[in-house]
């Protein structure tokens, strides 16, 4: 699995490497950065973050403000793939990696920290670094991911420091927390079995031992509106925790065993999508059975489904793979709300999208590019417009800043 992941980020390192120098991948080379004031600290509460290419920016008060490096020695050079916002507004954004050689001559990073330029995360040395999340107080944590750096690494005032009892946790794929922000990690061990693991105090629990139902599988981890933990594995369905045990989800077994997405309804009720075209359609766990989620007019998710979530209004809304297309279902009909993707043009690809916080829905653009919000008339408009750094550049990482960050919270810890 080690093997493949670095292979993984091979392939994905070159074509990174390939974007940023051919342009292969966009419409349009992105503008130059250029920046009027003073780099900011911090991103303002509340605002529009994203990455592509090699830009970062924000988008306040009707235009994007650039994140810009302090210095060309500190400048990322590959494309920027996720970006990811602190509560107190820190920004943290991954590169491909080592093929990310900084222009002193020094060794690449894959995870970039911004503080009125960007900073390469090392740990101990270590620059391979991509597993990260911040704790819901800002702090960060990761694990280098080159499997030569063991445990789980959160950043203080005086450096990096390993978490305690985490250098035998085995290899650490994802860090998240519970709604009650207990540290919750997924490893595999030197027995490769993928393993959840929770934190009590100095100690660690392997989360119904180590011969899980879905040992060896890639993991999704989220809580139910109840506060159960459940899992999304890419062989073997969905799972809950319940009572020391993981059992399926619902107490039914999943339809679908290689699971893309999963989530649950403003109703309460388990949707599932699956990751391949052989897991196909969208499925709704209700009255203790699961139904494949059906509409008139076109037909939707029938090969595949990239992402699915509901608007602030409780509407459900389906990216749908085949089509390229963003439909929702309204009133038992799937209404077409996107169509600037074509499934038959080369390399078609369907959106991402989510909604702001003022529950504006934005997506990337699919193969078109960009960063696109709907207003209420149903019209997409570049967000931006013709001076968006963004314009063209395909698969654009976005999030928004917490509401609670702000420009004079508490200075933030520096590696």
């Amino acid at each position: 699995m080690r093997g493949n992941k670095q292979a993984m980020r091979l392939i994905a390192a070159v074509c990174a490497t390939v974007m940023v120098v051919t342009g292969c991948d966009s419409v349009n080379k992105p503008q130059q950065p250029e920046t009027e004031n003073a780099p900011p600290a911090r991103v303002q509460p509340g605002a529009l973050v994203a990455g592509g290419s090699t830009v970062v920016a924000e988008f306040v008060n009707g235009k994007w403000i650039y994140l810009p490096a302090a210095s060309v020695v500190n400048a990322p050079s590959s494309a920027f793939q996720t970006v990811d916002v602190s509560a107190t507004g820190e920004v943290a954004a991954t590169t491909p990696g080592n093929s990310d050689t900084l222009t002193d001559g020094s060794s690449g990073s894959a995870l970039w920290t911004y503080h009125r330029g960007w900073q390469p995360v090392q740990i101990q040395g270590d620059t391979n670094v991509q597993v990260h999340a911040f704790a819901p107080d800002g702090t960060l944590y990761a694990a280098p991911d080159d499997g030569q750096l063991a445990g789980l690494w959160k950043r203080t005032s005086k450096g990096w420091t390993q978490v305690s009892g985490t250098a035998q946790l085995g290899y650490i794929t994802a860090i998240v927390w519970s709604p009650k922000g207990v540290l919750t990690v997924v490893s595999i061990p030197d027995n490769g079995a993928t393993t959840i693991w929770q934190q009590n105090g100095p100690t660690w629990t392997a989360l119904g031992g180590e011969n899980t139902p879905f040992a060896g599988d890639t993991l999704t981890v989220q809580w139910s509106p109840s506060g159960q933990l459940t899992v999304g594995s890419s062989g073997h369905g969905l799972f809950a925790y319940d009572h020391g045990k993981w059992v399926p989800a619902g107490g039914v077994p999943s339809p679908i065993a290689d699971v893309q997405q999963f989530a649950w309804s403003p109703q309460g009720h388990l949707y599932v999508a699956g990751h391949t075209s052989g897991s196909a359609g969208l499925w709704e766990l209700s009255g203790g059975r699961w139904h494949e989620v059906s509409g008139s007019g076109p037909t939707v998710g029938q090969d595949r489904i990239r992402e699915f979530g509901w608007s602030p209004k409780g509407v459900l809304t389906v990216s749908d793979g085949t089509a390229c297309q963003l439909f929702q279902l309204q009133n038992g009909r799937w209404v077409r709300i996107w169509n600037k993707t074509k499934a038959s043009d080369p390399d078609a690809m369907p959106p991402y999208f989510a909604w702001s916080p003022k529950g504006v829905l934005v997506c990337d653009g699919g193969d078109i590019g960009g960063l696109w919000q709907e207003d209420q008339t149903g019209t997409w408009t570049l967000i931006g417009g013709n001076a968006s750094p963004f314009r063209g550049q395909r698969n654009v990482s976005f999030t928004w800043a917490p509401a609670g960050s702000a420009q004079n919270s508490t200075q933030r810890l520096q590696a």
